[in-house]
């Protein structure tokens, strides 16, 4: 009997964990990465993990570092994810673009089993060119920083965003990286998440700012707050950023209800804000701190449910509709893990699509469930 082939789409903590439990399994195992080992992560920049190392370290994984250790995106990487690759065929570069059953559509024999006879083909753009992976399980733990969720009202991209992308900041590496560049400057911040509260902070030991914090929370407290918190560094990060909201010292204007209509050029490089709030500004720089939502392009030609909310995984969405904590995600049972595609898997940060309550022990224990499933 030949052995079992599993293809693993994403090399952060959740793809490397599928791997190594293929692995133990016995199957013949090909992770596919379209950047780096754990790029996602090191675009943190010094951003730390809200939960302690030892929540956070794959099955079987172990760490000369102490258990209660809040690592940066990138110590993460270098401590945790670089060591488990070398016992994995971690294919970087690899850019995963469609993924589907071998001579069959999208609409063939849906929802039967008879699927599961023919393997699964992805294509991926490689630094070689074009190639075809073939496959009997695929687990797509891609995650969900490719698409940024847009700026405007209701989610739309605002008029002139698209042409402005490439001078939005994203993620909270790149806004580490230029903040030398925003002393002095004025700064528009939109989001109110977790991402938009560690920005708020950084922002706030800029010499000489000026920040226009949008936010589409009514609340004088923007950032949800759980209460007793148990995670330290989260309660930390939340209470200071809504603490500047509350009572927002002389460079810092916050504006309730409030999402971006347009963005256009202005003299001497600057940028014309209009927001749905009726304020107009004119600032030097966008932190855009909106979140993102699940690449699904790739599985146009796979039967699988997707819940039209979340974009996430169906029945996990169901499993979890009453969650409002990633630390109180119940235990889930193989059917909510189920795709409706025999054999092929969302898993980690991409399954649970645009909803706010994943962690990645909560991703271990996907893959757990999965992998003894199977």
């Amino acid at each position: 009997m030949s052995t079992r082939r599993l293809l693993v789409i994403g090399a952060g903590p959740i793809g490397m964990a599928a791997a190594l439990g293929g692995l133990r399994l016995g199957w013949d195992v090909t992770v596919l990465e379209r950047g780096e080992i754990g790029a996602s992560l090191r675009r943190w920049g010094p951003t730390k993990f809200f939960s302690p190392l030892a929540m956070n370290l794959p099955p079987g994984a172990a760490s000369t570092l102490p258990g209660d250790s809040l690592l940066t995106g990138p110590e993460f990487v270098d401590a945790v994810l670089l060591p488990l690759a070398s016992s994995v065929d971690v294919k970087c570069g690899h850019r995963v673009v469609a993924v589907g059953r071998s001579r069959l559509l999208k609409g063939d024999y849906a929802g039967h089993p008879i699927r599961a006879e023919r393997p699964f083909r992805a294509l991926a753009e490689t630094p070689q060119g074009e190639a075809y992976f073939e496959a009997d399980t695929v687990i797509d733990a891609s995650g969900n920083c490719g698409q940024p969720v847009a700026l405007g009202v209701g989610g739309l991209p605002a008029i002139g965003e698209r042409s402005q992308a490439c001078r939005l900041i994203r993620d909270l590496g790149t806004l580490d990286d230029r903040l030398p560049t925003l002393a002095g400057r004025t700064i528009l911040l939109v989001g109110h998440g977790h991402s938009a509260a560690n920005a708020i902070l950084r922002l706030a030991g800029l010499p000489e700012k000026r920040v226009v914090w949008a936010t589409r929370s009514l609340n004088r407290r923007p950032c949800t707050e759980v209460a007793s918190d148990p995670l330290p560094e989260r309660q930390r990060v939340v209470f200071e950023a809504n603490q500047l909201a509350a009572q927002p010292p002389a460079w810092l204007q916050v504006e309730r209800r409030a999402a971006v209509e347009t963005i256009a050029t202005a003299e001497r490089a600057r940028l014309t804000v209009t927001l749905s709030s009726g304020r107009t500004a004119e600032v030097d720089a966008i932190v855009a701190m909106t979140g993102y939502r699940p690449d699904l392009s790739i599985l146009s030609e796979l039967a699988i449910g997707i819940d039209p909310a979340t974009e996430g995984a169906a029945g996990l969405t169901r499993a979890l509709s009453n969650v409002t904590d990633c630390l109180s995600v119940p235990a889930v049972c193989p059917k909510d893990l189920h795709s409706g595609e025999p054999g092929f898997y969302l898993a980690g940060a991409k399954s649970y699509g645009r909803a706010r309550t994943f962690l990645l022990k909560n991703g271990y224990a996907q893959l757990e469930t999965i992998l003894k499933w199977l």
